[in-house]
């Protein structure tokens, strides 16, 4: 085991935190805020937050690269981002006069600040995570600091705007929400980058890709990650859906929805420990599995199976949790020996992630609409019968064929190493 210390993880995971809020919440609370409150055409909203997002993913290797060239400014360009971060997230939710009279233009830019901005951030914080290890175990460890943060920010991002909604007007509501995340992330980002440090003798030149893609335990990995995360973005792209509709049950979506990521959190020390002694391959096996049951499950479920799907939320939330920590634990293992290019296999990690979300809309909505679903309506019996294929079955493909690559991957090391 290595001579990391809690004090030392919790410094660098609580960074986590507040970068959730310019993540998945963006996502959910920005449509509202600019359809609802604004007005803006959901036509022309929805083309706008496509195009901004597949740049979003298309950046982020440049990022990457950039970001391992000058490795040595690394913790610089950390702060440097966090200001631009804040400014860009509130003035999203302040709009001037001007801004609401052209919203299109005004979101669009301070979502590109945004944007790039938090990949900046994500990206160095992944690559510093990354070159504090000093042994195998400490993959794991830091991802599970890491990514705990995040799902509890997640959480905490995710249902502060409906807390404040009682007590304000949307306008009001979403102003505190976005100067919420200020003395948030200053405060975490100081701690962070005053605590955690990189180990000694880490540097990058920033590789080309081809050269980083020779490595084929980074591949690997990418290629895994990618066929693991696309089930979690299908389920995503239609949790709503299916909770309202297939269940019945759409007023308590967000209980549900709290309680898929606090099982995720709460899950990881329990993945780790077991990951400890059985290997991170073997524990990221038990874990898909127990998804694919989970989903099939959720498949034979109907009107009024809410407890059987809040049961099967606890269930998929801790397997969530098994992938947000081991999957970037075992890339991490992959970079031990091409420190150089961390920063890079991340921005691809980023882009992969990013790229999921768009495909997933692209196979389970069109495979919707084809049997005749509307969101909202009354649906027959086939339409709400192809909405739980999508949700149950579907997803359980790309579990099966990650389970499969997983298992033939040379990913596991045969024993802990320490790195130099």
């Amino acid at each position: 085991m290595s001579g990391l210390r809690t004090g030392t993880l919790l410094a660098y995971g609580v960074l986590g935190l507040p970068l959730a809020f310019a993540g998945l919440p963006l996502y959910v609370h920005v449509p509202q805020f600019y359809a609802q409150t604004l007005g803006m055409n959901l036509a022309a909203l929805g083309s706008l937050l496509l195009a901004l997002r597949l740049c979003d993913a298309v950046i982020d290797p440049v990022i990457g690269r950039l970001s391992d060239v000058y490795y040595a400014y690394g913790r610089r360009i950390m702060a440097g981002a966090v200001p631009v971060l804040m400014g860009g997230y509130v003035l999203v939710f302040n709009p001037t006069a001007w801004g609401e009279a052209h919203p299109a233009v005004w979101l669009g830019g301070c979502l590109l600040v945004v944007y790039a901005s938090f990949s900046v951030l994500m990206i160095n914080y992944y690559a510093m995570g990354a070159g504090m290890a000093v042994a195998s175990h400490d993959h794991t460890r830091i991802a599970a600091f890491r990514e705990g943060a995040m799902l509890v920010g997640v959480l905490f991002a995710s249902i502060l705007p409906a807390v404040l909604l009682k007590h304000f007007d949307a306008r009001e509501a979403y102003r505190l929400f976005s100067f919420a995340l200020c003395p948030l992330l200053l405060v975490c980002a100081w701690v962070c980058l005053s605590q955690a440090r990189p180990r000694a003798g880490v540097q990058a030149q920033g590789p080309s890709f081809m050269k980083l893609l020779r490595n084929g335990g980074v591949r690997w990995v990418l290629a895994i990650g990618f066929c693991n995360a696309i089930p979690t973005a299908i389920t995503s792209t239609l949790f709503l859906f299916y909770v309202g509709d297939v269940l019945g049950a759409e007023a308590q979506g967000g209980g549900m929805l709290a309680v898929y990521f606090l099982s995720a959190a709460a899950g990881m020390p329990l993945w780790a420990r077991v990951s400890f002694r059985l290997g991170k391959k073997r524990c990221l096996m038990i874990a898909m599995t127990v998804a694919i049951i989970c989903f099939v499950w959720a498949w034979g479920l109907g009107r009024g199976d809410v407890l059987a799907f809040y049961t099967i939320c606890v269930l998929t939330g801790l397997t969530l949790g098994a992938d947000s920590m081991l999957m970037p634990s075992l890339l991490g293992d992959a970079l031990a020996d091409a420190p150089e290019a961390t920063a890079s296999a991340f921005g691809l990690w980023n882009f992969m992630t990013k790229l999921t979300m768009a495909l997933a809309a692209g196979m389970a909505l069109p495979l919707l609409s084809a049997g005749g679903y509307v969101p909202g309506a009354e649906n027959d019996g086939a339409a709400l019968a192809r909405l739980s294929l999508c949700y149950g079955l579907l997803p359980c493909l790309f579990k099966i064929v990650a389970i499969g690559s997983l298992w033939m991957s040379p990913l596991e090391p045969t024993k802990e190493s320490a790195y130099a």
